[in-house]
């Protein structure tokens, strides 16, 4: 099998501009959050605004992973997904999680928590996602005794260049310095969350501060608790994270 990618996230954390470069490399196949129909279609573990899963991709999480598989049979594979999507499944799939090369993104959890209540101001606990971003990464951890890869989207959009030639140095691949830029629009693969994803569609490369918020976290409800709450889940990830040179 080829190598499978998996870049495990959270929520409004420039991952689809990441997920971008991938696309534009040309030699990896791409799928885009395939694990989403599973948490909240198939099983409705929240409602969530503007979402339009195809209902012919696979839904089932032994699907959805069989899907995956299938694909890296082909060719080299990379996605990207939130660690809740699947987190009660493969949190005891060992088998599964050692298939892949398991690699991770966070941001300061501030501005990705206004951003999300942006998209969805009934966003759960959950939703916000450094928690099981967290849990995950010690399971892979543990799991191969080294410490999973991991960047962060303040140092991305500093050096775009710089942390993602770390990147492809870390997880063995060749770094393209051409997929870093690309004409600005929305592609196909984004289809099932388009709204989500006006920003990545408007840039040509991975860009710095493209939203502004006209709220704070103690303006609505819940989202300092939220901050609070995840905040210790982000510090201890962001330890470990790489960084250009």
């Amino acid at each position: 099998m080829e190598q499978v990618l998996a870049f495990w996230v959270h929520p409004r954390s420039i991952s689809t501009a990441f997920e971008r470069v991938f696309m534009e490399r040309g030699d990896y196949k791409v799928l885009h959050e395939p694990f989403s129909p599973l948490y909240y279609v198939y099983e409705k573990r929240v409602d969530c605004p503007g979402q339009h899963i195809d209902s012919n991709v696979p839904h089932s999480y032994p699907d959805i992973k069989q899907w995956i598989l299938e694909e890296g049979e082909k060719s080299p594979v990379f996605f990207k997904d939130m660690a809740y999507h699947p987190f009660d499944h493969i949190i005891k799939d060992d088998a599964f999680l050692k298939q892949m090369t398991n690699t991770f993104l966070i941001r300061e959890p501030e501005k990705t928590i206004l951003s999300h209540a942006v998209m969805n101001p009934d966003v759960s606990r959950e939703e916000i996602g450094y928690e099981l971003v967290y849990k995950l990464f010690e399971k892979v951890a543990g799991l191969t005794g080294k410490t999973p890869v991991l960047i962060d989207a303040d140092d991305l959009e500093d050096d775009p260049e710089g942390v993602t030639r770390a990147y492809c140095e870390a997880v063995g691949i060749p770094f393209i310095n051409e997929a870093l830029r690309w004409d600005p629009g929305h592609v196909p693969e984004w289809d099932s969350w388009k709204e989500w994803h006006v920003d990545a569609a408007e840039s040509s490369g991975i860009q710095k501060n493209m939203e502004t918020f006209d709220f704070g976290l103690d303006d609505k409800p819940n989202l300092r608790d939220y901050y609070e709450y995840h905040l210790p889940f982000y510090e201890k990830l962001y330890q470990h994270r790489i960084t250009a040179g």
